[in-house]
């Protein structure tokens, strides 16, 4: 194995500790490490009994895994954005320098050599001598709390055997020495009353039905589980019973919690805690609880604010550390700018003569000031990560696929607002219009200009699929293919067609929201976390190997796109289902939207959107549609068809709905100057309503498309919805 891979010194100096580990100790961990993915039991018993006849070795080595838990909670517990930001930067050093400095590394670096498996996106896995794997986990719980004060934090430790590293768990119960393996799974599974126990726990993998149970089925089974991963999917389960249960698993974790004594000052920032600070925020003064001043000026380090001095004093003895700053996110976007600058990239961002000089934004305001006073909020994450790390063979593999899929959520982000994005200048100083409050593993939280919000979430997902399947190839990593299944859109953009030539192993979907700069962020988070929900139900829909009848259907693995535009805060009051039910009919055989979308899709959406405003097609007619759309009958028309009425079925009530509508867009279309015409024909009829929507040999029926056999949807109040913040011209 590559040098910068190999984990097999840290692993022996972990079994030797407090001692020097020798060579021959080295050279055992690496056999065992590269020991074939199949073994017999012979082999497993003569490689055990050579480990236990190694001199001065522990016969155990702990695994350390923790990090922070109900991040979101911590997070955007305050209602501006510098202590958001401020929140944000924080747990990221914490992880990110903090803990791994518990195993004396300084830098990504010295991860392998120190034994740290990963360290980021809020937490860490990291191998340590047995004996002080439970001290090291109690130590991350205490960083936490010592840094933040009030941030919830979760750390565990197990000990495995050195062959458990390969094969995972082989012992069922301590102080047993017998190896569990394939032969005592198979006669266990012919056990009726054991079988659905082993069967739930060894799943199937991808290409195995479950209910078969031939030696070949069940051989796969048992090695599919018999992995690294498997320890690490115990130690998660762990995790999760000691953030539940706050006594398990170690010493009684201990939880942040503050008095709100009668007489004491309300912290303005949590609304719960008592206020020990007062600070200038904006242009009042706030006060403000010991770990809401800690946000607050970690925020205004990281934005290069000049008043983080008064804070400092009312702070002491803690200090915002010297590091902080260079792992921010705005030191690593100027690094990325400077790089495009060297190797001569020709990115409008990158060449702006303010690039490297502009500010952060100081608050959402500056952030929509190039948008009209609208933000966009984007919360992405990747699909069926969790089963993905659940099946890698070794520390090596799970370390370089960490570090995958860090790359790739940075680098598409980077990508995507170094292509979308310029600096603008607002009150007289540039400033970067963008907030990025979280880039971790898989998953990324920013904050965009509302008018470019919907070509950044774009970009991001087409190059974290397209970085990704690179990277795992790159890796030589097995993982099911996507195939190419049924698409609503079947225009000519290119963006759309890039999407859909690439068919990733694993896709990033992704929820946005637009609403204007005064919402509260906290709102606006909660929506867009049921818009990414949203998006990942229709991923996991096309990635289920048979279909709502149980019939085979080709698997797709990409990602998909949820939005939403929020004029005003009391458009939805409670849940965006809700909302959609009463006013798009999502769960009616007529539904007024065709959300969510598959990025092909989401990209041949955008590319309707700025063809229908290059022919200059009449906003107030698309609008006159769409309530055509609503009714099933003329605009001004209010009371029900008298077909609506006495229909003899919803089918037939449905169809007559359609039918009007279509006859009203048809003679709607008539009407156009020929350009618009065309542009209609081309950009709705043919790209949405005709070639893709055969199903069952019922095509759609402009500006419907058909679903099923009985049920239509359509995109235009969805392109209506987005209209406004699609520009013309692609970046």
């Amino acid at each position: 194995m590559p040098a910068d891979f190999d984990y097999a010194p840290a692993i022996a100096r972990c079994l030797a500790f407090p001692h020097t580990p020798d060579t021959p100790l080295i050279n055992l961990v690496r056999e065992v490490l590269d020991m074939p993915d199949h073994p017999d039991r012979t082999t497993l018993e003569a490689m055990q009994r050579r480990i236990d006849k190694m001199p001065d070795a522990s016969s155990q080595i702990a695994l350390v895994y923790g990090g922070a838990t109900k991040i979101k909670g911590y997070v955007f517990e305050a209602p501006k954005l510098p202590e958001i930001r401020g929140a944000s930067a924080l747990l990221t050093w914490v992880n990110d320098h903090e803990l791994p400095l518990l195993w004396g590394a300084t830098t990504p670096k010295q991860f392998v050599e120190r034994g740290i498996i990963y360290a980021s996106g809020g937490n860490i896995l990291a191998f340590a001598p047995a004996s002080q794997g439970q001290a090291l986990a109690t130590q991350i719980e205490q960083t936490y709390t010592e840094q933040t004060l009030t941030a919830n934090s979760v750390a565990v430790s197990a000990p495995f055997q050195l062959l458990e590293l390969r094969f995972g768990r082989l012992y069922p119960s301590a102080g047993n020495n017998k190896i569990y393996w394939a032969d005592d799974f198979f006669r266990n599974c012919a056990n009726e009353q054991e079988r659905a126990a082993l069967l739930s726990y060894y799943y199937p993998p991808e290409g195995v039905r479950a209910d078969d149970l031939s030696a070949s089925a069940l051989s796969k089974r048992f090695f599919n589980r018999k992995t690294f991963g498997e320890l690490v999917t115990v130690l998660a389960t762990m995790a999760n019973r000691r953030r539940d249960e706050r006594a398990s698993h170690g010493t009684p974790r201990a939880l942040p919690h503050y008095d709100l004594l009668p007489w004491a000052v309300k912290c303005q920032s949590s609304d719960v805690r008592p206020a020990v600070i007062t600070a200038h925020v904006g242009g009042d003064k706030r006060p403000l609880s010991d770990a809401a001043a800690r946000k607050l000026a970690v925020g205004r380090v990281v934005k290069k604010d000049l008043r983080i001095s008064e804070l400092e004093h009312d702070l002491k003895p803690w200090l915002v550390p010297d590091t902080l700053a260079d792992l921010s996110w705005e030191r690593r976007w100027n690094e990325y700018l400077k790089y495009l600058k060297k190797k001569g990239c020709k990115s409008a961002y990158a060449q702006h003569p303010e690039a490297l000089t502009a500010r952060p934004a100081s608050d959402v305001r500056q952030i929509g000031v190039a948008s009209g006073r609208y933000i966009g909020m984007i919360y992405a994450d990747g699909n069926n990560i969790g089963k993905l790390i659940a099946t890698l063979k070794t520390p090596e593999i799970y370390h370089k696929v960490s570090c995958a899929l860090s790359s790739a959520a940075q680098d598409s982000v980077f990508r995507a607002l170094a292509a979308q994005l310029q600096p603008i200048q607002v009150d007289q100083q540039w400033v970067h219009p963008f907030e990025i409050l979280a880039i971790g593993g898989d998953d990324l939280f920013i904050i965009v200009p509302g008018k470019r919000a919907f070509a950044v979430a774009l970009a991001i997902g087409q190059a974290f699929e397209q970085i990704l399947t690179q990277k795992l190839a790159e890796l030589n990593i097995d993982l099911t293919p996507s195939q190419r299944i049924p698409s609503r859109y079947a225009g000519n953009d290119a963006s759309a067609n890039a999407s859909d030539a690439l068919l990733p192993s694993v896709g990033l979907s992704a929820g946005v929201i637009i609403a204007q700069e005064n919402a509260p962020i906290f709102f606006l988070r909660d929506l867009v976390e049921e818009l990414l929900k949203s998006a990942k139900k229709l991923a996991k829909d096309n990635a289920a190997a048979k279909d709502k009848k149980g019939r085979p259907k080709p698997r797709f693995f990409g990602g998909a796109v949820d939005f939403m535009v929020l004029k005003s805060i009391t458009m939805v009051t409670d849940k965006v289902k809700g909302f959609r039910k009463a006013a798009l009919g999502v769960d009616s055989p007529r539904r007024l939207t065709a959300r969510p979308y598959t990025w092909h899709e989401f990209a041949g959406l955008l590319a309707t959107v700025r063809a229908l405003k290059t022919a200059k097609v009449p906003r107030s007619q698309l609008y006159r549609l769409r309530r055509v759309l609503e009714l099933g009958s003329e605009p001004n028309e209010r009371k029900p068809l008298k077909q609506d009425v006495t229909a003899d079925s919803p089918a037939k009530h449905t169809s007559v709905n359609v039918i009007t509508s279509v006859m009203e867009y048809l003679y709607t279309r008539s009407r156009f100057p020929n350009n618009v015409a065309d542009t209609l024909k081309t950009h709705i009829e043919h790209a949405w309503c005709n070639d893709p929507q055969v199903v069952g040999g019922r095509p759609g029926l402009p500006p419907w498309m058909s679903v099923g056999t009985d049920a239509y949807e359509t995109i235009w109040p969805d392109l209506l919805e987005a209209y406004e913040f699609v520009p013309e011209q692609e970046a």
